[in-house]
């Protein structure tokens, strides 16, 4: 692996802006690199996908998202004014994703270059991750079903199998509005009262029941409260927003059923459940072999989410070069070393998984 060339790769991805809907520059710029290296490249709105053909095997999806946060006001430096100074690339995405990214392109461009892999080899590089997970909707749609999947997140290079996934719920009051003078007189009901009341009442931090192994507790908490529009006006209307965080087995069925026994004046929809917990078996070649390239005994669970979330039934691994705690902070970097580290474990992982599999006896 080119160590240069991989730290001038991830210099110049940081370079280019991309906040998540804004990542048109990026996918150009990746597409034309791949183009140069002799790799065709396919185009789904600003997702970038890049297929390795080998032999008749497995499928495997190696992915990860160019798009960014806003960088705000929190940057004292300009977030895209970047250059290695001594160990560190700092830049805004330097650290969530495009270190990510830089190594799987290096890797896959390595791997393509040399022999035949034992199955096919899909690269899928990402928009709109940090907002909606268009990209990998757009790649699944588009791809068809694969057999295996690693998604790059900064992890510091450890193994996680097991993600938690997030259910998002509404519950609503209803109440009956009157003007604030005449509360003494005139029938009303103060739908914020009702929903303060109930919330009153409610256990913080809430836990349900069993604990996964690697993810802990799966968590229930209220995160956001709207009710009234006016000083004079009793609020016929409020609405409180409760966010999930599950591991196996719990479920937004599950929810519900809790959030109805524990409110029983509103009324509970589910905004969001597509983002499912993952939970890969921790025998599978899949994990051994990522394992047993990093030199590590045992894979991790995560509680942040990522477009792993989205291969519901999918063998997958989240592992990256990078620290979580990085990302979203005002200068997030990435060192030489951990790029390094990366792009070898892509590169090594892959023929690896699919020598594996290849090697088991058939069921």
């Amino acid at each position: 692996m080119d160590s240069q060339a991989l730290q001038a790769l991830a210099a110049q991805l940081v370079r280019i802006q991309s906040p998540s809907g804004s990542e048109e520059a990026v996918a150009q710029f990746c597409a034309q690199w791949f183009e140069s290296k002799g790799l065709a490249t396919e185009r789904l709105d600003k997702t970038l996908v890049v297929r390795v053909p080998g032999k008749p095997g497995p499928r495997l999806l190696l992915n990860s998202h160019y798009d960014t946060i806003p960088a705000g006001d929190m940057w004292e430096t300009d977030p895209w004014d970047v250059a290695w100074i001594d160990e560190r690339l700092t830049g805004l995405g330097a650290n969530d994703a495009k270190g990510c990214v830089a190594a799987m392109m290096m890797a896959t461009a390595e791997l393509a270059a040399g022999p035949a892999l034992n199955g096919e080899l899909i690269l899928s590089l990402h928009q709109e991750e940090e907002t909606n997970n268009r990209g990998m909707e757009l790649v699944r749609e588009h791809v068809g079903p694969v057999d295996l999947a690693i998604t790059g997140e900064p992890t510091g290079c450890e193994v996680i199998r097991s993600q938690s996934g997030l259910a998002v719920f509404r519950l609503n009051w209803q109440g009956k509005a009157c003007h604030a003078a005449h509360i003494s007189r005139v029938d009303h009901e103060n739908a914020l009262l009702q929903a303060a009341g109930e919330l009153a009442q409610w256990k913080a931090p809430f836990l349900l029941p069993g604990e996964h192994e690697l993810l802990g507790p799966s968590t229930l908490s209220p995160t956001v409260m709207h009710s009234g529009s006016r000083h004079n006006l009793i609020p016929d209307g409020a609405e409180v927003i409760f966010d999930a965080r599950l591991a196996p087995p719990h479920d937004a069925a599950e929810c519900v059923r809790i959030l109805e026994e524990a409110f029983p004046q509103a009324k509970v929809t589910v905004r969001s459940e597509r983002l499912g917990p993952k939970d890969t078996a921790a025998d599978h070649p899949l994990v051994l072999e990522a394992l047993a390239v990093l030199g590590h005994q045992r894979a991790l669970g995560s509680n942040t989410l990522s477009d792993m979330a989205l291969l519901p039934g999918v063998p997958a691994i989240k592992c990256g070069p990078g620290q979580t705690v990085r990302s979203h902070t005002a200068g997030e970097f990435i060192t030489r070393q951990e790029l390094q580290q990366g792009a070898e474990f892509y590169s090594q992982v892959i023929p690896r998984v699919f020598n594996a599999l290849q090697s088991q006896p058939a069921q």
